[in-house]
């Protein structure tokens, strides 16, 4: 997708409401907009294109108080949970709502105790949200066996087929960046990430879902560029 065309796309986003999108659709586009965020951080003269930084703050604002309120429920499942988690923990390294982290590392530290004491339906939990979790709680806590558990993670789905399912296999790249960014080590590209790209370049979006994972992925994508060629 060229910057012409990802720019339509953006606009496309952004004039869509954040209530409009179905709540399993929102980390899509949290991280979209993160994505967005850091290019305007990085390159000003972006804003004439993608709106102000402080516009795009309010967005994920919006975005992370839709989660939060998400949490309060008691009918969501455990993945569910962990995912919310997962993104406000995210959203936080960017416009540093401590009232919202708090409420994260409260619902994380009680999911931990959880997998700690053994809990069943928090173990069979090795979801890409719950190793993106595990990283943060370690930045957070700095504790090891948390990477470790990440880790654990991440090996199995290395042990795992290659799955054509674009969001599937964009949620585990995320997760498996997240974890080597945590510990400070690169990572090299694979083909089946190149594939993903490829994929979702190709996809008409004919859905709110899969709109929010096209900005996803290109909104990463296209920071990514630009970082390479500055």
């Amino acid at each position: 997708m060229d910057t012409r065309a990802f720019k339509d796309l953006y606009r496309k986003v952004w004039n869509t409401r954040v209530k409009d999108f179905p709540v399993s659709s929102l980390s899509c586009l949290l991280h979209g907009f993160l994505a967005a965020y850091s290019m305007v951080r990085v390159f000003p003269w972006l804003e004439d294109s993608y709106v102000s930084r402080w516009k795009i703050h309010e967005r994920i604002r919006e975005i992370a108080n839709v989660l939060s309120l998400q949490l309060g429920s008691t009918s969501i499942s455990v993945e569910e949970r962990v995912g919310h988690v997962a993104d406000l923990m995210d959203s936080y390294l960017t416009y540093s709502d401590m009232d919202i982290l708090n409420k994260a590392l409260d619902e994380a530290c009680e999911i931990l105790r959880a997998l700690e004491n053994g809990d069943k339906t928090v173990e069979t939990c090795r979801t890409p949200e719950m190793c993106r979790m595990l990283c943060s709680c370690y930045y957070f806590m700095n504790e090891e066996k948390y990477l470790e558990f990440a880790w654990h993670i991440i090996h199995e789905w290395e042990e795992e087929k290659f799955t054509i399912n674009v969001e599937k296999g964009w949620r585990k790249n995320r997760a498996v960046d997240f974890y080597y960014n945590i510990v400070g080590s690169n990572r090299n590209t694979d083909e089946n990430t190149l594939f993903l790209d490829k994929m979702i370049v190709e996809q008409e979006p004919d859905d709110l879902c899969t709109l929010a994972l096209q900005f996803d992925i290109l909104s990463a994508r296209e920071y990514e560029e630009m970082n390479l060629n500055s």
